[in-house]
């Protein structure tokens, strides 16, 4: 994955660097059995002649962690914390409004209004299972960094998060090239998280993975 700053001057990047390379070895690395990846902070015009082919994996690659090549198109939503994201006294006052006032389509705050499902760079995390806290190497707590998850919804979530032109493809099964584009599977329809530091200048990154 490659980001500029131009198209994404959210990110935090460190001083004189205006890319993000995210790169990762498909195969699986401890402790967590998830590809290990590597993230180069670069400057454009430092990076040299561009490669016409696309090299050829290594054989004993894992397909699971090979990414069908695509464009990526980005778009910017609002999304809040989730569940264990919110302080307890909120998220009880969610839970009991939610019993109180049912809906016929069975909208609720955690699966269609908090995290957005799937692959994103930035926002809140959206946890496959209890949230963990990430520290660098000086002890500072590291942020959401990005997710490279391998669905990008699910049919319930697919009501709120999925694009309105591929709404009306959802029912009554989402074809798999709709909820999987990049064609990857991290662990057991899971996702791979990437977290970064803001305190230290250098900006190090730090990875770990859920798996449903």
């Amino acid at each position: 994955m490659q980001l500029f700053a131009r198209d994404v001057p959210e990110l935090p990047f460190p001083e004189d660097a205006d890319t993000l390379q995210v790169l990762w070895c498909p195969l699986d690395h401890e402790p967590y059995f998830q590809p290990h990846t590597i993230v180069r902070w670069r400057k454009a015009k430092a990076v040299g002649n561009l490669l016409i082919e696309v090299p050829a994996p290594d054989p004993a690659s894992d397909d699971s962690y090979l990414p069908t090549a695509c464009v990526l198109s980005p778009e910017r939503v609002e999304e809040y914390p989730a569940g264990w994201g919110l302080p307890a006294d909120l998220r009880n006052r969610i839970w009991a409004w939610e019993d109180e006032f049912p809906n016929s389509d069975d909208w609720s705050y955690f699966a269609h209004l908090s995290s957005a499902p799937g692959s994103k760079v930035g926002g809140w995390v959206r946890w496959i299972q209890d949230p963990e806290q990430v520290e660098c190497g000086e002890g500072h707590e590291m942020a959401h960094l990005l997710t490279i998850a391998s669905r990008e919804f699910d049919i319930e979530s697919g009501k709120r998060w999925a694009p309105i032109e591929e709404r009306p493809l959802l029912a009554p099964h989402a074809p798999v090239e709709i909820q999987e584009p990049a064609d990857l599977m991290i662990q057991d329809a899971g996702s791979l998280y990437l977290f970064v530091c803001l305190e230290c200048p250098e900006r190090p990154v730090d990875s770990l993975s859920q798996g449903s």
